[in-house]
């Protein structure tokens, strides 16, 4: 765990447009950094574990194995070991997790693994620093702000938007726009001097079928 010594450092997880609510981003690692443990990981140490292991781990909460809350695909980058993960909202801490990273109290990574190969370099202030040039990964977890071991490695984004619902476009049959047209038509005329065929009929009266018309189009666009 981290050093709670260490300087105060604020974090901002970014929104993410695309994917899937649930999804985040960000490094599980990060190379070149000593870490609250005094040691470092090179470049390449992940490479062949990333490749035993499908470029797929498991994401847990806090190194627990028994509580796993989604999948992660790795690769290595420049900087460190890169993630894009997907937790499982429809389990409860995966939930709860989401709504951490959401507010900001969950904003760094961690993981767990087994020495394969590595290395104690002298460092620049004196001493010896183990560099890790290969592992064998578990694991990666997202762990409460302020207590990665690896200070740099943080969650960088997070997708917090529903998708958009696409627009609901309403057909009319061509038989049915046709008698609307001739509805709005009839509806348009002035009633005023409209001739009214035998028998006569009380006022309003002619325009009974009128609003049946209008009545059925109505009822089709509800449906």
């Amino acid at each position: 765990m981290a050093d709670n010594n260490r300087p105060e450092r604020s974090f901002e997880v970014r929104t993410v447009e695309d994917g899937e609510p649930g999804q985040i981003e960000g490094y599980a690692s990060v190379f070149g950094v000593i870490d609250s443990h005094g040691t470092v990981f090179d470049a390449g140490a992940f490479k062949k574990t990333i490749k035993d292991r499908k470029g797929q781990v498991p994401m847990v909460w806090m190194h627990e194995s028994w509580t796993p809350i989604g999948l992660a695909k790795l690769e290595e980058d420049e900087k460190g070991l890169r993630f894009v993960g997907q937790l499982d909202l429809d389990v409860q801490r995966g939930a709860e997790v989401y709504s951490g990273i959401k507010k900001g109290y969950i904003a760094q990574m961690s993981h767990s693994f087994k020495d394969i190969k590595s290395k104690k370099v002298k460092g620049e202030e004196g001493g010896e620093v183990l560099h890790y040039k290969e592992v064998k990964i578990f694991e990666i977890s997202p762990v409460t702000t302020n207590f990665a071991s690896n200070e740099e490695a943080v969650i960088t984004g997070v997708r917090t938007e529903e998708p958009k619902e696409e627009p609901r476009i309403l057909v009319i049959p061509d038989g049915v726009r046709t008698q609307m047209d001739r509805l709005d038509a009839l509806l348009d005329e002035p009633l005023e001097g409209t001739r009214i065929a035998e028998p006569q009929r009380k006022p309003g009266d002619h325009l009974q079928g009128v609003q049946q018309q209008l009545d059925r189009i109505e009822k089709m666009r509800g449906d």
